[in-house]
């Protein structure tokens, strides 16, 4: 099976769940091209559904088997999308340039290591069960890169950065020693992030220096984190 995952089992759900994200990324991303392009593909749209979903049969149906869900012509025309999209989006979360994911995974650890060490006092105890299990699911992303693609680990990666700004916004009564940690930690999260998609080797050095589009990013995280400090 395509998934690795046994059908009606928890991994299945888990698994057909982001190929379904998957389906709506690429669609999004194909609404991103082109006018010509984005007509010419979304026609295909429906299929495409269809053959995740399988409306029509049961999964374990043995007179509608897997193969019989779409035909080479779909899959080609999905593989041309796909092309055209790591084209025209390259070096965006879409189409990430990089491949090295070590620094991103290292980082989803360090991030794991402080949620548990925050204490519900200082950030409520929700939100950071909201993030923890986020962080996971990219880990497991990470993990599962060759099934899933690096597209969504970049795009997984974007909405976890999102929750730690706000996390960062929402500390309370954390002393300077915190704020620091909070802000380095941020800092080096969107680096291994922005290394990821872009393939931009020297950013870590770069933001050390405070130069070019790494101070931006610098200050940016300052600016969140200010509120911590």
């Amino acid at each position: 099976m395509a998934l690795d995952a046994e059908w009606d089992s928890g991994e299945f759900a888990r698994r057909h769940a982001e190929v379904s994200s998957l389906l709506s990324e690429t669609i999004e991303q194909i609404q991103a091209l082109p006018e010509r392009s984005r007509v010419r593909f979304s026609r295909y749209y429906s299929q495409w559904w269809s053959a995740i979903v399988q409306p029509n049969a049961g999964w374990v149906d043995p007179a509608r088997p897997a193969r019989a869900l779409i035909n080479q012509e779909m899959l080609d025309h999905l593989e041309s999308a796909a092309d055209l999209v790591a084209e025209v989006l390259f070096g965006t979360s879409s189409a990430p340039r990089g491949d090295n994911l070590e620094a991103l995974s290292e980082s989803c650890n360090s991030w794991l290591a402080i949620l548990a060490e925050t204490p519900d006092s200082e950030l409520p105890a929700e939100l950071k069960g909201q993030i923890v299990h986020q962080i996971h699911h990219l880990v497991w992303l990470i993990s599962n890169v060759e099934l899933f693609g690096v597209a969504r680990v970049s795009r997984e990666t974007s909405s976890v950065i999102g929750s730690l700004a706000q996390a960062s916004t929402a500390l309370a009564g954390g002393d300077a020693e915190t704020g620091g940690k909070w802000k380095r930690a941020l800092l080096g999260f969107v680096a291994a992030s922005v290394v990821f998609t872009t393939g931009a080797t020297q950013l870590q050095t770069a933001i050390e220096a405070g130069s070019g589009a790494a101070k931006g990013i610098t200050q940016v995280v300052d600016a969140v984190t200010n509120s911590v400090e």
